[in-house]
């Protein structure tokens, strides 16, 4: 008997893992042809973060409780096996930005994304299946994750540079804005896609040309070019 096939899911692709499912396919077959997700951002969150574990929670948001950023949390986190709404199973693994324990009894938490973006209410929706993938990790742990069963807060909070303040010899001071957003929970949402996702990733042929994704256009313009 074989051994049945364990999906692997990442937060971060969640919320976009639909804008092009023949990419996606091809993604999980191994072959990337998209752009890589230039460094320099990695450094912004790195940077965000140094400076906001050493500041109260009240510094996003006046509306957070007061609690503490979790610096023992810097590593993965993943969550046990669970099934999609076709029984299929699959895990997810990623890394939270922020995780904060609140100061309440009992015990409640909040998960909140650093992102250097525009700055727009709307972006909640970019996102939002991300946060929910941190918390289903939570609330199903693997062995190596710690178990959070309140999860009181979903939060992004969005840096967006808008202008230098100061430049002396090899320095830089830069002007960020920044808002908070609070979301709420997207159980079913986030099961619905996920099972949509291990749809495409089980497709014995990988699905058509997107003409709305720059990565198919370009393969088509090279095909019509004969080029490929």
């Amino acid at each position: 008997m074989s051994k049945e096939k364990i999906f692997k899911i990442t937060p971060s692709g969640v919320d976009y893992a639909l804008k092009c499912k023949r990419c996606l396919w091809l993604s999980y077959k191994g072959i990337k042809l998209d752009a890589f997700f230039p460094p320099i951002f990695n450094s912004f969150d790195l940077i965000q973060k140094k400076f906001l574990i050493n500041q109260s929670v009240k510094i996003m948001s006046n509306n957070l409780p007061e609690g503490r950023i979790m610096t023992e949390l810097n590593g993965y986190i993943g969550s046990t096996i669970l099934k999609d709404k076709k029984k299929r199973l699959f895990v997810i693994n990623g890394k939270t930005d922020v995780v904060i324990e609140f100061n309440s009894s009992p015990k409640k938490y909040g998960i909140i994304d650093l992102k250097t973006t525009s700055i727009n209410p709307s972006k909640f929706e970019n996102y939002k299946l991300q946060l929910e993938s941190y918390a289903t990790i939570f609330l199903n742990p693997n062995t190596k994750t710690p178990k959070f069963s309140n999860i009181e807060e979903l939060g992004l909070y969005l840096f967006e540079p808008k202008e230098i303040t100061n430049i002396t010899n090899n320095s830089c001071n830069m002007k960020f804005e920044t808002l908070y957003l609070k979301g709420q929970r997207f159980e079913n949402e986030l099961k619905n896609r996920i099972t949509e996702i291990i749809d495409i990733y089980e497709m014995e042929n990988p699905p058509d040309y997107n003409l709305n994704c720059s990565t198919c256009k370009f393969v088509v313009s090279l095909k019509k070019e004969k080029y490929i």
